[in-house]
């Protein structure tokens, strides 16, 4: 694919993302009090009338759910974070965004950004999932699935959002747990989806629009992580706002921040999702995005779940009959997309077609059967070799 300019930009983005990267501390779980001061911070920061922030709704437990407004286009999109308390990689990407648009307002690409589009940001839907460190809310109910019934404050609130923004496009962003790209052993850096709007996943115009989308998105990705990019689960989920908001009109992209190695903090996922965020806008901006071939995304494989945090490879393991094996072992300590520690041994033989977060050659390493209990942490024996 030739470079257009949203695939450009896409480039000048990556490149330039660590000197607009907003301090919300070391902590990748950051505290929805020191967002609230970040944004409390932008304030002023733009000529008058081109920035707002405003009170959307309030959380389960009072706290504020947040609405940053930019430019004045006659195309309104909706970008929303962090439904998911546990998942804030793309949350911490909307504040670096907001403090670039701080730092570049005189740039060409944001001139075209701010006149073709009206940017409506939800940085933190979930302030008391993300005050826990837990997926769902303060009433134990995972907001993406309560499209239909309504019954969270933050569930409203979204609703209400698309009912008076009346976004053409949508931005879902979220953390997936550790996966695989199709069969293969790479992990998935990041997975798109543009969701079904019926049980057949049938296309309309409003949904092929968010395969386009997908298609530029995964198109600048392509710069930096090609091979690495996943299509997320199609099945239709009536209860999840990515659906809702698809059936409702609104082309939506599901963009999934996942795992890269030795990234603990997820410092290079951030800086992907700035990349890929911006160069998309822009490509709705510019048009580019009716474009981008199709096939781009809709070629991507799905995720698959042939990974583990750990795995140490060639253990040579004593059997209680007195024999030996050479084997594998798969740790994890992941419930959906945050860990519990300690990492507890899930899998014992071939691990040959997995990937490992973390991979080492134990060769050399002899245990015996009776250290190896599935679905325990492994004991000191082993321990103290690694």
């Amino acid at each position: 694919m030739k470079k257009t300019g949203f695939i450009r930009y896409a480039e000048k983005i990556f490149q330039s993302q660590p000197s607009f990267r907003a301090d919300l501390g070391n902590d990748r779980h950051f505290e929805p009090a020191t967002l609230y001061g970040f944004l409390d911070s932008l304030k002023g920061k733009f000529p008058s009338g081109s920035l707002a922030v405003k009170l959307a709704g309030s959380s389960a437990e009072g706290r504020p759910v947040n609405v940053v407004t930019l430019g004045n286009g006659s195309m309104p999109v909706l970008l929303w974070s962090q439904m998911h308390g546990d998942e804030p990689t793309a949350t911490a990407a909307i504040a670096d965004i907001l403090l670039y648009f701080t730092q570049h307002t005189s740039d060409e690409e944001v001139h075209i950004l701010f006149s073709s589009l009206t940017l409506h940001f939800l940085p933190l839907v979930n302030p008391d999932g993300a005050s826990r460190r837990q997926r769902r809310n303060a009433q134990n109910i995972d907001v993406n699935r309560d499209a239909l019934a309504l019954q969270s404050p933050e569930g409203i609130l979204l609703k209400k959002m698309q009912q008076t923004i009346k976004p053409v496009f949508g931005f879902n962003l979220h953390d997936q747990e550790l996966s695989t790209v199709g069969s293969s052993r790479e992990l998935t850096s990041l997975a798109l989806l543009a969701p079904a709007h019926d049980e057949e996943k049938s296309d309309n115009d409003v949904r092929t629009k968010a395969k386009q989308l997908a298609a530029a998105f995964a198109s600048s990705m392509n710069l930096f992580i090609e091979g690495k990019i996943a299509k997320y689960d199609d099945a239709f989920e009536p209860r999840a706002f990515g659906d809702s908001y698809q059936k409702s009109g609104t082309s939506t992209l599901l963009v999934e921040s996942g795992h890269a190695r030795n990234d603990p903090q997820k410092e290079f996922l951030r800086r992907l999702n700035v990349t890929g965020i911006l160069s998309a806008l822009f490509s709705i901006a510019t048009g580019e995005y009716l474009q981008a071939p199709i096939e781009t995304y809709t070629t991507l494989p799905f995720n698959s779940k042939r990974a583990y945090e750990k795995i140490l490879r060639n253990v040579t393991v004593r059997l209680n009959s007195g024999g030996i094996i050479r084997a594998d072992l798969g740790l994890s300590s992941q419930v959906d997309t945050h860990s519990e520690p300690p990492l507890k041994l899930v899998d014992i033989g071939d691990l040959s077609t997995f990937a490992g977060l973390d991979e080492r050659d134990m060769k050399g390493l002899t245990v015996s059967q009776n250290d190896l209990r599935i679905g325990e942490p492994l004991g000191p024996p082993i321990l103290n070799r690694l």
